[in-house]
């Protein structure tokens, strides 16, 4: 009786371990399900966010009349958006590093010449997208995250103090 209750225990224990590998497999995959979700969830926030900026910065821009008004516009929004008050050497930088955005997004909305009214001249668009990718990688490279990550801070409020 002693030996079926062994070869019991062995099958088992086999069977236990089976059970438990597949639950451990199961864990994994859950994991990577939940990894992936979160990728693509951060990647959608992004996208938004991006376009968010661009349809701001594009507003900005329009409501000026020249290139050097269009950057200045542009960086208010952006600071704006940040929450940026004050100048840091920071913020410096990356105001630095934004200009070429900048000066994208005015080419792309800036009145065109006269002369190139009369001209039906098939210019190539500026490219926002680009523009908004090379900072994104200077922007990592620099500083080890996604400047989009800033919106991920509420801003917060400040109860006015009356004396």
């Amino acid at each position: 009786m002693d030996q079926g209750r062994v070869r019991d225990d062995q099958f088992l224990a086999a069977l236990a371990e089976s059970a438990a590998a597949a639950q451990r497999e199961e864990y994994i995959f859950r994991d990577n399900i939940g990894r992936e979700i979160e990728k693509r969830e951060r990647a959608r926030q992004y996208a938004y966010r991006r376009l968010s900026l661009a349809e701001l910065m594009l507003k900005a821009a329009r409501s000026t009349g020249d290139e050097e008004k269009a950057v200045a516009a542009q960086t208010t929004v952006l600071r704006s958006e940040f929450g940026w008050h004050g100048e840091s050497e920071q913020t410096k930088r990356i105001v630095a590093a934004w200009r070429p955005v900048a000066l994208t997004i005015w080419a792309a909305v800036k009145p065109p010449p006269a002369e190139a009214e009369a001209a039906v001249v098939a210019a190539p668009s500026p490219d926002i997208a680009a523009a908004l990718a090379e900072f994104e990688r200077w922007y990592e490279a620099e500083f080890g995250s996604n400047y989009l990550a800033i919106l991920d801070q509420e801003k917060q409020e400040f109860p006015v103090v009356e004396f």
